[in-house]
């Protein structure tokens, strides 16, 4: 019996010190995919995010997803940022587009700027971003992934946005 003892405790502790630590949810599962909300008190606007419903491998992680995140304007409308989690964003400064279709099968074209941390492309309100994702339950985003040589589609399921709260 104690030989038993002694081997069930050894084990335990070996297990315990191979063990993985919990490191906590990753980022991907932090951001979720549905929409979450920060601000919006003291009458700032509130900024809301969501990260997409699939990821893709690259040669960076094998779990590449990107994330929507909308600004709201003061005067109406709101900036949106276009972002990649895991892998370098890949945009030609002078001419800095993605391509993004709506669950009703329209095809939109977006043109930004390199988002000041450089992981993703700002769009600017008069490129009608907003107002798709706002009108839409589904948006499929075309993202480049892995230099030039991979588009990636990325999945939002947006409906329920809610930027007034």
């Amino acid at each position: 019996m104690r030989a038993i003892l002694t081997i069930a405790a050894a084990t335990l502790a070996l297990a315990a010190c191979s063990g993985k630590k919990d490191e906590g949810p990753t980022q991907r599962e932090q951001i979720g995919q549905t929409w979450k909300y920060e601000g919006g008190e003291s009458g700032r606007p509130r900024l809301a995010y969501i990260g997409s419903q699939n990821a893709v491998q690259t040669m960076t992680a094998p779990d590449t997803f990107s994330v929507l995140l909308l600004q709201p304007l003061k005067e109406g409308g709101a900036d949106v940022t276009v972002k990649l989690v895991g892998a370098p964003f890949t945009c030609d400064l002078s001419d800095c587009r993605i391509t993004a279709t709506t669950d009703d099968g329209k095809t939109h074209e977006w043109k930004g700027r390199m988002a000041t941390t450089d992981d993703g492309i700002a769009i600017p309100p008069s490129q009608g971003a907003y107002e798709a994702i706002r009108d839409a339950k589904r948006v499929k985003v075309n993202l480049i992934v892995d230099g030039k040589e991979k588009v990636a589609p990325f999945t939002f399921e947006v409906s329920g946005l809610n930027l007034k709260g």
